[in-house]
């Protein structure tokens, strides 16, 4: 069993790539396993796999951000959430600048213009929060402030 789901694992790993620029299928064979390719067979019923973008559920991560920092024309440091919909940390993101008052670009990674932004930062989940030169995977508050009072906001 154990060799089983390490199969699996790997598989998945290396198809990783396969799955972020094309279109997957999935299909099961007459003896019952699941198989995964760019092309369904002919005899077989196939499905296709979603490409999804998941919400990031650990603790947030701050990193330096890869752009030169964007200022606004007041001086201020630009702030670009990078969001979906249904996103519920996106959700408490939102609010929470609301709250504080803070002006920010909203890039709705489910649209095909943020998506290419959102890919080009390498990003692997929502949201992620651009705050001058820092970044923000995922979402938590008290880092949020701190990005935001290092950069006069």
């Amino acid at each position: 069993m154990k060799i089983l789901f390490l199969k699996i694992s790997i598989f998945i790993l290396a198809a990783a790539p396969v799955f972020a620029s094309a279109q997957v299928y999935r299909w099961t064979d007459e003896k019952g396993r699941t198989h995964y390719g760019d092309k369904p067979p002919a005899d077989r019923a196939a499905s296709a796999v979603q490409n999804r973008i998941s919400s990031y559920a650990g603790p947030a991560k701050v990193t330096s951000a890869p752009a030169a920092k964007v200022q606004r024309g007041d001086g201020t440091a630009t702030v670009t959430l990078y969001s979906a919909v249904w996103c519920k940390y996106c959700q408490q993101a939102k609010a929470f600048f609301a709250r504080r008052g803070v002006r920010y670009a909203e890039r709705d990674v489910d649209t095909a213009d943020a998506r290419g932004e959102y890919d080009r930062l390498g990003a692997r989940g929502v949201p992620v929060i651009l705050v001058g030169r820092q970044r923000m995977d995922g979402f938590d508050q008290g880092r949020l402030e701190s990005m935001l009072r290092s950069e006069g906001l």
